[in-house]
């Protein structure tokens, strides 16, 4: 699936890549998926824990200090 946005968050602590990220999907259509790159180490727990309260899918990848967090939105908004 192709991404439909990206969002910089690196250097950002949370909450803000979760909020940078919401107004992203604001922009997206069901089953989109964004990805979020983000260095601040809590970040996949926070987009877990997201993702689990909106009912999107979430899949995390770190490499060197940058953690890539895909998102997919659920069908129903």
């Amino acid at each position: 699936m192709a991404v439909a946005d990206r969002v910089d968050a690196r250097g950002k602590r949370c909450p803000m890549p979760v909020l940078m990220a919401k107004r992203a999907i604001a922009e997206c259509c069901p089953g989109d998926a964004i990805e979020i790159l983000v260095t601040d180490p809590s970040a996949p727990k926070d987009f877990e824990t997201f993702a689990r309260l909106e009912g999107h899918s979430v899949s995390c990848e770190t490499r060197d200090e940058v953690t890539t967090i895909r998102l997919t939105l659920s069908e129903a908004k």
